[in-house]
Formats: C-alpha cells, structure tokens, sequence
C-alpha cells in the first residue's frame, strides 16, 4: 500500500492501492498523468492537443459525480503541465453535456468530434466502487482512430471526503474519516 507521498503534480511510482492522510486530487491526477505518458514511450505530451472527458461511473457509463468530475479536472491540469495542450470541450457537439454530470463522450465518431476540435487524443475514464475503495480506470485513444494509445489506472482507499464527492447529496457519507479529516 502506497501512503501520502502524492503532493501537486508529484506522485508516487505505479502500482498498489493508493492510501492517503486526506484526498489529494491532483496527485491522484499526476499518478495518473505519469501512467498515461510511460504508456506513450516516456515522452511528455509535446504539445499534443487532446480532450478530456468526465470520468464516468462502470456501471452506468451515462453517469459520473461530483468524483468523477473532480479527477478528471486534477488529471487535465497535470496532463497540461506534462506537456499536452488540453482543449476545452464544453461546447463541443460531439460530446453529450448533462447538468450535475459533466462532459460524456457519447458520439463514437471520434473522427469527428477529433476533426471538429481539431484533437489528435481523447482521454476517457472509468471508476468502479468496492465496499472501501474505487477503481480507477483511464485511456488515452487517438482520436482519429479510438485506437488505445495509453492506458492508466490506480485503487483508492475510500475516505469520508471521496464518498461525500461520489454520493454528491451526501447519501454515502459513512462517517469513516480519514486521518486528516479527524
């Protein structure tokens, strides 16, 4: 088990259950980021133009919270910071915007949402929830082609604060804190 250590845009190394004293979302997102540019061969984006996509829930992959949204914003200021160039996509046509869900990619034309934001990578991502942790699932696929160019993902040990942004109403808050929170 990997413990703290995730500060800014700095994480650990791959591998584990990622435990931490308080959530941090943007380690979380440069643990992911790192994972995702080692897969590309271990250079920086280098001015790669890509798009984000709201992290969605795996078993419903119409539906993301306030989590899923959270992480993905953390994943794009560090993905940026490596290097990549990240389109804003809230007004694009080809991806499926929702009020309290954020940005999900529906079309599977990624030619065309790719052409029309003129992208050359998506990144898309799932979580999952086990009884006292989510799973963290995320790809980065070319757009032109959806073929999977990168693939990242970690386990996190569920906290009070984690919950509280799944249930987005408060409805899974177990009242477990985390270290930090007590």
């Amino acid at each position: 088990m990997l413990l703290a250590g995730l500060t800014g845009c700095g994480g650990p190394k791959p591998g584990g259950t990622v435990s931490v004293a308080s959530p941090d979302f943007f380690g979380f997102g440069d643990y992911l980021a790192r994972q995702l540019v080692a897969g590309r061969g271990g250079g920086a984006g280098n001015g790669e133009r890509i798009i984000l996509t709201s992290m969605v829930n795996l078993d419903n992959l119409q539906e993301t919270s306030a989590f899923g949204r959270t992480l993905t914003e953390a994943l794009s200021t560090c993905l940026f910071r490596y290097g990549f160039q990240v389109a804003e996509v809230r007004k694009a046509q080809a991806v499926f915007i929702r009020d309290q869900e954020g940005e999900l990619l529906l079309s599977r034309d990624a030619a065309l949402l790719a052409k029309g934001q003129q992208v050359q990578g998506i990144v898309s991502g799932t979580y999952s929830l086990t009884p006292t942790t989510v799973i963290v699932n995320v790809r980065l696929l070319a757009a032109g082609s959806q073929d999977v160019l990168s693939v990242a993902g970690m386990e996190l040990q569920r906290t009070h604060n984690i919950n509280y942004l799944l249930a987005g109403d408060g409805s899974l808050v177990d009242g477990r804190l985390s270290v930090y929170e007590r």
